[in-house]
């Protein structure tokens, strides 16, 4: 820990702090002024947008959309998933995830997660495919691709099935230089201001399948006939246009995102370099070949150690950790009620993540920051085992 460390509201020690650097604030000043006299929505910053986080991901194209819910939403409906389908989902992530599946007439099929990355298990998501099962939503949870990933997606498309993406976590992760999105059939990001990168409000589908794109970007306006040379509608759709500010705020956060990343890893190494040997805080490390974008740093605490506790002696130190989903997916009351779903249905996913922590990792951390907050996290987690005897 650094002898003469003192917090700072610049740096603070919280799960999520969204960044403008000072001359990224000064250009965007600029780009406003620009917009309000001129067109506000859907125009030429936004399909700028989408051709720079296309070519940053290694897709052909990029629809942008209000959300990664929206995201996830026209991936399935372009996919062709309809009432009746399943589609398997992993319970470790956020609602979305499954409401999607659900909005477009389908069901989750939950699935259980891996110990070495808490995505997908998909050995255990492969055995729960029926007839019905159209295909499956991944999560790079915490900003880390599951080394299992390309193998899985080759068994799917084997089979006739697709699998989309869900990188809200993820923009910039790698697997042998691959990045978060171009594995699958369609990849999801999330812009809102706990992710890696923000618009405020803002999501990314990418994909290079062409079908998929022509239908996703006719639903991001209404289902608009994209052919016709007039206003006509042809299938039932959302709103799902975006605003220039938002594409504006999305290129500033783009060009920053390199520096962005390479300051989270930073702080990952500092957590890294801190919690070797410590068998009371296991980190999820990323495998060989794997490069995370560190949304989040997680850990699986001794099964002794009250997490609850935990947070609240390292909020005397003026840390905050979390603990993202709780409760798991299926679990969540809405799905329990729609489904019937209950403890029980993923018993190892359900075991484990009663037991990780989360550490923070933004770009306003320094490393000084990193080490303060290590150092007390294990100091108390040492305390709460040594009370336990």
């Amino acid at each position: 820990m650094p002898k003469s460390y003192e917090p700072s509201p610049e740096h603070p020690l919280t799960p999520a702090c969204p960044y403008f650097p000072p001359e990224e604030q000064a250009w965007l000043q600029g780009e406003l002024r620009e917009i309000l006299n001129a067109r506000l929505s859907m125009g030429p910053r936004v399909r700028e947008f989408e051709g720079k986080f296309a070519a940053y991901c290694g897709t052909t194209f990029a629809v942008a959309v209000p959300s990664c819910s929206a995201a996830l939403e026209l991936a399935l409906l372009a996919l062709g998933v309809e009432p009746g389908d399943e589609v398997l989902v992993p319970v470790e992530t956020f609602v979305a995830t499954g409401m999607a599946v659900h909005l477009v007439g389908a069901r989750p099929l939950f699935t259980e997660i891996d110990r070495a990355t808490l995505g997908m298990d998909f050995d255990d998501a492969w055995a729960r495919v029926t007839p019905r099962t159209r295909g499956a939503i991944t999560v790079h949870f915490a900003g880390l691709i599951p080394p299992g990933l390309p193998a899985f997606v080759e068994r799917m498309r084997a089979s006739g099935r697709f699998v989309i993406e869900d990188a809200a976590h993820a923009p910039g992760a790698e697997l042998n230089g691959t990045r978060a999105g171009s594995f699958g059939d369609v990849g999801c990001f999330s812009f809102f201001p706990t992710k890696i990168m923000t618009t405020a409000e803002g999501g990314m589908l990418v994909t290079s399948r062409p079908e998929v794109e022509r239908v996703a970007r006719s639903l991001q306006n209404r289902g608009l006939d994209l052919e016709a040379g007039a206003e006509l509608y042809r299938v039932p759709g959302r709103n799902n246009r975006v605003s220039e500010i938002a594409a504006a705020m999305g290129l500033s956060q783009l060009r920053c995102l390199p520096g962005f990343l390479e300051q989270r890893r930073r702080v990952a190494k500092v957590y890294d370099d801190a919690l070797v040997g410590d068998y009371a805080l296991c980190p999820i490390r990323p495998s060989p070949g794997s490069v995370s974008s560190y949304w989040r740093y997680p850990l699986i605490l001794d099964g002794r150690i009250d997490r609850k506790v935990l947070k609240e002696a390292v909020r005397e130190d003026r840390i905050s950790i979390d603990w993202p989903y709780d409760p798991l997916l299926h679990l969540q009351p809405v799905f329990r009620e729609l489904l019937g779903t209950a403890p029980g249905l993923c018993p190892r996913s359900e075991h484990l993540l009663g037991r990780h922590i989360c550490l923070p990792v933004h770009a306003r951390m320094r490393e000084c920051d990193a080490e303060y907050l290590v150092d007390r996290v294990r100091r108390h987690a040492a305390r709460l085992l040594k009370e336990r005897g």
